[in-house]
């Protein structure tokens, strides 16, 4: 895409981000946070500067890159909104010696946030499903309850029923050898 004329924002980025599949998500946003540290370090005093040229060149079909950054929506549009241009051949994306350290620390912050965003969403849904399951998991206790209660007093008629023929039975037997009893 060499010649974009506009540098998205992070916010235009960061939307995009957010709409893919979390694994995709997490590794994508790892991926790009390994990157901008590499290319603007912090010093020691906390300030950001350009890394070597090495760590600001990115082989855009190098394999981890094209299958995480390149592979995910809007992972090369939230490099590029930290400051990451086309080369003129198209084959590699390079933070220039000019681009300002400071937009890739700030890359990074708004991927940290991005990132505890997107965990805290997680968390909200995981919630709501587990609230879902655990009522479910009631009706289901409720119905089991209710089934066993019909099924005892079905059992307990036919048990009754038994010892009816039972009695029946001893008294026909107790009859039958009694040479005496005409009933």
């Amino acid at each position: 895409m060499a010649g974009t004329s506009s540098q998205p924002t992070f916010a235009e980025a960061a939307a995009i981000l957010r709409n893919n599949h979390p694994r995709d998500f997490q590794t994508c946003t790892e991926m790009i946070f390994k990157i901008l540290k590499n290319a603007a370090p912090k010093r020691q005093d906390g300030t950001p500067h350009l890394g070597d040229a090495h760590h600001r060149s990115l082989k855009r079909n190098g394999k981890a890159f094209s299958t995480t950054v390149g592979a995910t929506k809007g992972g090369v549009r939230f490099l590029r909104a930290a400051g990451f241009v086309d080369d003129p051949t198209g084959e590699l994306l390079v933070l220039p010696d000019t681009a300002d350290p400071a937009l890739a620390l700030r890359g990074r912050e708004v991927l940290k946030a991005l990132v505890r965003e997107m965990q805290e969403a997680n968390e909200i849904a995981r919630a709501e499903e587990s609230a879902i399951a655990a009522k479910r998991l009631a009706e289901l206790k409720e119905l089991q309850k209710k089934n066993a209660e019909a099924k005892t007093t079905v059992s307990e008629v036919e048990r009754l029923r038994i010892l009816r023929e039972i009695e029946a039975e001893r008294f026909e037997k107790a009859r039958q050898e009694d040479p005496n009893d005409f009933r």
